[in-house]
């Protein structure tokens, strides 16, 4: 017992030290990263996913999303198709999306990763929702081509435009 009490000690003041270190809120670095010349087209591909979702232009998307893609929203997750109706149809009209950050990673060869902080403006059941959210999106190439394969969306308390969520 006493030793699973002082792990628990251990492990809680460790965590207290972690959050209160500097390094460890480097999450939070809302700048844009630069990007070498390799990065900048995966940059510019998330930049384009967000306007062809302003646009409800789910045929440019179509051509962008991978068949197999999962799209992971705050209500719950889907493919491809029911992203693209979703988008096409307006049940949720991405209306703005402003990008206070992005950070594009190689993975391999044939995966790329961009990870947004962005606060989005949406149009929900005739309403507007403003959420600050940081975004992945994963890239995979295939057939020569770059598609999306992931697109998660986490909600985040802190940072630029918070202060401006109404969800």
């Amino acid at each position: 017992m006493k030793n699973s009490l002082f792990k628990s000690l251990l492990v809680a003041v460790m965590m207290l030290v972690a959050v209160a270190t500097p390094g460890y809120a480097q999450f939070q670095n809302f700048e844009n990263k630069a990007h070498t010349p390799e990065a900048q087209p995966f940059a510019d591909l998330s930049q384009k996913i967000w306007d062809c979702m302003a646009q409800k232009d789910a045929t440019t998307l179509k051509d962008i999303f991978h068949p197999n893609a999962m799209f992971v929203h705050m209500g719950g997750y889907w493919g491809t198709e029911q992203e693209l109706t979703t988008i096409g149809q307006g049940f949720i009209f991405y209306k703005q999306t402003d990008v206070y950050g992005v950070d594009v990673k190689k993975i391999n060869e044939d995966n790329w990763a961009v990870y947004s902080t962005i606060v989005l403006t949406a149009e929900l059941g005739g309403r507007d929702v403003i959420t600050p959210f940081f975004v992945t999106q994963t890239f995979t190439r295939e057939n020569g081509k770059w598609l999306l394969t992931s697109f998660v969306f986490t909600t985040r308390t802190g940072g630029p435009g918070a202060d401006r969520a109404n969800h």
